[in-house]
């Protein structure tokens, strides 16, 4: 809102200064985490590309997909007297079954075809994941589209020096927050997981979602429940619809 403001100051139209706010803010950022990414991140969850081979079910495929040693050459006797034959030896923690935490570290790749489309399609934990982020990433979006709205209708004219670019300042909280909250979020879960494992991940997330629901009902209780001449306490709105925010950035 602070860029478009500045570019209609600058002499812009609408239409064009709403689309130059647009590439000159997310463009710049998103290139720039993009590049992060290639320098900092893995291919895979391995590591290196070339690493691919050496995760867990990879290793498991590739054990079972060992053949047995056969020597055809052996007769009978001697083949009984090797199954009679019990012995020790050491095995390397390199030889070793990897550990499996999870059906995550055992899956592999299958070949895709209209079978299979239709069975993952039509499998309610397909579409989990996609519910999840649907009711905690398109809320945040929501709530940063529409936030500055909602603040200006209530307070303009009514707080001295109260405009759109007001509202636009204190509803960014929302996005800045993310600064925070999504790596905090991540260390949050990778210590759940470590010390809880999958259930404790699903509580984690349920848990997540019901503060963040609750507080978004509760701040709509409290914007409905003010109505003229009175007017809701703003520093009260921004810290139940933050709360919101937090817990579903998390």
């Amino acid at each position: 809102v602070a860029t478009y403001e500045g570019l209609r100051h600058l002499g812009l139209t609408q239409h064009v200064a709403w689309r130059v706010s647009f590439a000159a803010v997310p463009a710049p950022v998103l290139i720039f985490v993009a590049v992060l990414t290639l320098i900092f991140g893995w291919d895979h969850p391995a590591g290196r590309w070339e690493d691919r081979h050496h995760v867990p079910a990879a290793a498991l495929q590739d054990e079972l997909n060992q053949p047995e040693p056969q020597n055809d050459s052996e007769s009978d006797l001697e083949k009984a007297k090797k199954k009679a034959q019990v012995s020790v030896h050491v095995v390397e923690a390199a030889d070793a079954q990897p550990q499996i935490k999870s059906v995550v570290d055992v899956a592999v790749n299958e070949v895709l075809t209209w079978k299979t489309a239709v069975k993952i399609i039509t499998n309610p934990l397909t579409w989990l994941p996609a519910l999840a982020y649907v009711t905690t990433f398109g809320f945040e979006l929501a709530l940063d589209a529409k936030m500055a709205d909602v603040l200006y209708m209530m307070y303009k004219g009514k707080l001295e020096g109260f405009s759109r670019t007001t509202a636009g300042y204190y509803t960014s909280i929302f996005g800045f927050l993310n600064i925070v909250t999504r790596p905090f979020g991540g260390y949050v879960g990778d210590v759940v997981y470590r010390r809880y494992g999958t259930r404790g991940k699903k509580w984690w997330t349920i848990s997540c979602g019901l503060i963040m629901g609750v507080s978004t009902i509760a701040g709509g209780f409290y914007l409905s429940g003010h109505t003229a001449p009175s007017l809701p306490e703003l520093s009260v709105v921004m810290g139940v619809f933050s709360v919101a925010a937090i817990f579903s950035e998390l």
